[in-house]
């Protein structure tokens, strides 16, 4: 199939949003890179807060950063892969060459800070995506779809990484706020880790979810019966003042408050009480490259299972505004 010279997508610019357009130039790899055919390119709400102006991402690129697809082109210089492979795209596009690449912590690269794939540097709202730096690409097992396999770029990997970070074990008693897209994937993560799980959401739905998903205990507050410092990990997927709060309240001495959702991009913290019980309160950010590779071998081995439904990209505009209603459950992955 020939690639063409133009392509249809979502430019986004600070000045005019994110607009529909028919003019994208599709750029040919140079030595050390290739041209990707996106196949499935997922919606998230940092989309939405980019767009609002309430998160700083540069300005003037394609935005979409869950993506996954085929090698179309591959340029000169390019080892390990060739035209027709299936991989999907590390968000955070580390540079490779610093010492946070170099020590396996990619996802903090200083170097390739705002040049995120979708969020700062051009990503997946388009038919053709350049890839400047190959490495960011981690291979698609056989028995993941590509629908999953953009859905898990974010969506799996960044409640992967949080549980990695907040060293869920067997013995682990974790509270999970917010059982929506993320933290139904934190869920499952969890339990494949072997911790036990209690998980708070106001939503009938969203409870339900939780329950067939293998939570331990469902509540849509926390009783009574559940004493203030029971738990030793609290994984925040809403992070919003009321929902820290809750954690910081129900945190064991010694323990670890991860907030992962961006619900609020500012939270106040009690540090009498964070300094008396020593408690640890840790940001993460997306995922490393070989976190996405561990991640995909759970989907594939069936231990977790993204909940994921599929739209054609023009239809992104409107699936921006169900979000921001709150009006789905899960990932929506589009087809340019």
């Amino acid at each position: 199939m020939a690639i063409p010279a133009t392509q249809t997508g979502f430019f986004f610019t600070k000045q005019e949003g994110l607009n529909y357009r028919t003019d994208i130039p599709v750029r040919k790899p140079q030595a050390g890179q290739l041209l990707l055919k996106v196949n499935a390119v997922g919606l998230c709400h940092s989309d939405l807060h980019v767009i609002d102006k309430e998160l700083e991402c540069g300005d003037n690129y394609v935005m979409g950063h869950e993506i996954a697809g085929t090698v179309a082109e591959v340029g000169p210089e390019v080892e390990g892969y060739k035209v027709g492979d299936r991989v999907a795209c590390v968000g955070p596009n580390g540079c490779g060459v610093c010492k946070h690449c170099l020590t396996g912590n990619d996802n903090v690269c200083k170097t390739a800070f705002l040049d995120w794939f979708g969020l700062g540097s051009d990503g997946g709202y388009e038919e053709y995506l350049l890839v400047r730096r190959p490495r960011n690409l981690v291979k698609v097992p056989d028995n993941v779809s590509i629908e999953e396999a953009a859905a898990i770029t974010d969506a799996v990997l960044t409640p992967y990484h949080a549980v990695k970070t907040a060293k869920v074990k067997p013995t682990s008693n974790v509270l999970v706020i917010g059982a929506g897209g993320l933290g139904g994937n934190g869920i499952q993560i969890v339990k494949a880790f072997g911790g036990k799980v209690t998980v708070v959401d106001k939503k009938d739905k969203a409870r339900d979810q939780a329950k067939a998903l293998g939570a331990d205990e469902v509540y849509s507050e926390i009783p009574a019966s559940i004493e203030p410092g029971t738990f030793d990990v609290c994984l925040d997927f809403v992070s919003v003042q009321a929902t820290y709060d809750l954690c910081q309240k129900y945190c064991e001495p010694k323990g670890i408050i991860i907030p992962v959702g961006l619900g609020a991009t500012k939270l106040t913290i009690d540090l009498a009480d964070l300094d008396l019980r020593e408690i640890t309160v840790t940001g993460t950010f997306w995922g490393t490259a070989n976190d996405l590779r561990e991640a995909f071998d759970l989907v594939s081995q069936g231990k977790i299972k993204p909940i994921v439904s599929h739209a054609p990209l023009k239809e992104l505009p409107n699936y921006m505004e169900k979000l921001k209603q709150g009006a789905y459950e899960g990932r929506v992955v589009f087809h340019p």
